[in-house]
């Protein structure tokens, strides 16, 4: 059976909600799945519940966004406690935050000529999450742009867009010490995405070793196959866990699909036992 361990629902910026993300699971014939919405974990008890019901495995997941040395790292976190009150705490801070980010965003929009409100961005969310995704839906929706890539160039929300305001981050230091003080097991998510021009690698991945990093996403849906023998090939040097997901985001990501890449059984039982430890 295969798994996988990378996805979002509508609790982030995914469009499923949490069991349509376990019906999916089943129909595809994964055994195994991890929900790991950004910065919070408030559909996991939703999904282990619907998981519960449907013969799939859910392991409780979140993505945090950190900040190492300027460059945006995502931090996975499995098995964590999702009722742990420092967890809650940290989401807390990162939920006000991004609400504060996204009228900015809007603000910047509404200067550059794009007449939408914050109202209409949160039509577009849950109450859970506001995010870029979400403020692109609101300016496809009011015909400011034809698709929602648009909305993701230099002309508006792109980093290096004209109306982007950067989101509140841990240090990557940080986010890892977080998950790990939720039981959790720390782990790199998707490497090749955090630097283009120059491969995420071996002194960067050491250095976070040291802070507390266990794993490395090495299956990714960007992942190239010279990319995933690259880190396959570290994580075993640095004797770290290997593990891997789409990172399902349904229509807001269109072109990736649940369960591509999945990963092995012999994987999920290494992330088990290291859990356990």
């Amino acid at each position: 059976m295969a798994a996988d361990l990378h996805m979002h629902s509508i609790f982030s910026d995914g469009s499923k909600t949490p069991e349509e993300l376990i019906e999916m699971a089943e129909e595809k014939g994964l055994k195994t799945i991890s929900l790991t919405d950004h910065d919070t974990v408030a559909g996991i008890e939703r999904a282990i519940e619907c998981g519960r019901e449907r013969g799939v495995e859910v392991i409780p997941g979140i993505e945090l966004s950190t900040l190492y040395n300027g460059l945006d790292v995502h931090i996975l976190g499995y098995f964590i406690d999702f009722h742990s009150s420092l967890l809650l705490k940290e989401i807390n801070r990162f939920f006000s935050n991004r609400r504060e980010r996204a009228k900015k965003i809007v603000k910047k929009l509404n200067e550059l000529g794009v007449m939408i409100s914050f109202d209409d961005v949160r039509r577009e969310c849950s109450e859970y999450f506001v995010g870029r995704p979400h403020i692109a839906r609101a300016m496809l929706r009011a015909g400011y742009i034809d698709d929602m890539k648009e909305a993701f160039s230099n002309r508006y929300i792109a980093r290096e867009g004209k109306a982007y305001v950067r989101k509140y981050q841990l240090s990557t230091e940080e986010g890892i010490l977080l998950i790990s003080s939720a039981g959790g097991i720390p782990v790199l998510a998707h490497p090749y995405l955090i630097n283009l021009e120059e491969p995420f690698g071996n002194r960067e991945i050491r250095e976070l070793k040291k802070t507390g990093l266990l794993g490395i996403e090495v299956y990714h849906s960007k992942h190239p196959a010279k990319i995933k023998d690259y880190y396959h090939n570290l994580a075993d040097e640095l004797e770290l866990l290997i593990t891997g997901g789409s990172d399902y985001h349904g229509d807001n990501s269109p072109e990736i699909e649940m369960g591509d890449p999945a990963i092995g059984d012999e994987y999920v039982e290494k992330l088990k036992e290291a859990g356990q430890n």
